[in-house]
């Protein structure tokens, strides 16, 4: 699993694309979720192809991890915020979806996880250091806050400039930023 082809300053820890893009597009998902892992596979890399390398748009990956996937969901999203303290969080969500759609909580276990940092290129130590301490449990609850605050009751759950869509197919998230994209011009 590679970076994303964009520039560099495009990639800042869970978001990816340029900071002044016209559109955000806020995805919130549970790495154990089989729709999350569809749409990671089909959705997510058609809307970096056609918007994301093109400055239109602005990804930002929210955790969602549910009760109903633990400990897998929340073991997977400490270790993604682990990937991304070494600006490799995209490569490290590809392959964790990729892996864990087949796997499961098998899947999630912590030497899988490892194993997923040494394939993404992490360093495997600071990221091991990092999932001992649970560093990162602060922004999975604030995350799981805000995700109530918004009444988010679904994954993958997408917020098209501020505006939750009913349905993640590829078209209605087209279709919203469009329409996002029209208004702004």
């Amino acid at each position: 699993m590679a970076q994303p082809e964009v520039p560099t300053e495009w990639s800042d820890r869970t978001s990816l694309g340029d900071a002044n893009a016209p559109v955000v597009v806020e995805l919130w998902e549970d790495f154990l979720c089989p729709s999350c892992q569809s749409f990671s596979r089909l959705v997510k890399p058609q809307l970096v192809d056609t918007y994301v390398k093109s400055g239109q748009v602005r990804l930002i990956f929210n955790h969602f991890p549910l009760q109903s996937h633990a400990p897998g969901s929340f073991m997977t999203a400490l270790a993604a915020e682990c990937a991304a303290d070494q600006n490799l969080f995209w490569p490290y969500h590809d392959k964790a979806f990729q892996v864990i759609s087949v796997e499961q909580q098998r899947g999630a276990t912590y030497e899988k996880l490892t194993e997923f940092a040494r394939t993404a290129g992490l360093d495997v130590d600071k990221f091991q250091g990092c999932m001992n301490s649970q560093q990162h449990q602060s922004t999975l609850n604030a995350s799981l806050a805000k995700a109530t605050e918004l009444g988010l009751r679904f994954t993958p759950s997408v917020i098209v400039d501020g505006t939750l869509l009913e349905e993640s197919s590829y078209a209605t998230i087209q279709a919203a930023i469009d329409a996002a994209l029209a208004a702004k011009s």
